[in-house]
């Protein structure tokens, strides 16, 4: 414990907001559609990463005497940085793996039910019409 009130009034706060993005992480844990989605994965990471700094905070302030406990701090430590070097590796595989594509649509023929031409074969008339003849075509 420190005799510091900086300090202590650092590490209090440091608890109360790791003890609320536990509520908040365990809520959306709860909340997520399945075990294998991002949330859900994200949000038990977290709560592991959390669990390992309340103790740490806790003995700071004088709440808790962790001395028999360190190895088990480092050990859950150790155990959310290995879930999300897993996380973080399973997804960004998962994201770089080559994805097969759909074969392209077949080209779309002109509807020329209308009016006997294609759109294609009308604008180029019009193109033409608009320019007239071309300089190369024109006899001397």
């Amino acid at each position: 414990m420190t005799d510091d009130i900086i300090v202590q009034t650092a590490e209090t706060f440091t608890l109360i907001g790791v003890l609320l993005a536990f509520v908040i992480f365990a809520r959306l844990a709860v909340k997520a559609k399945s075990a294998g989605s991002f949330r859900f994965q994200l949000s038990i990471f977290i709560l592991i990463w959390v669990a390992a700094e309340i103790p740490h905070s806790a003995e700071t302030i004088g709440l808790i005497s962790v001395g028999s406990f360190d190895d088990l701090g480092l050990a859950v430590h150790m155990t959310s940085m290995a879930a999300f070097a897993l996380f973080v590796g399973l997804k960004s595989y998962s994201f770089l793996t080559v994805k097969q594509f759909p074969p392209p649509l077949p080209p779309v023929k002109p509807n020329t039910r209308v009016t006997g031409q294609s759109s294609l074969e009308r604008i180029t008339a019009q193109r033409i019409e608009l320019r007239g003849p071309s300089p190369v075509s024109v006899q001397r």
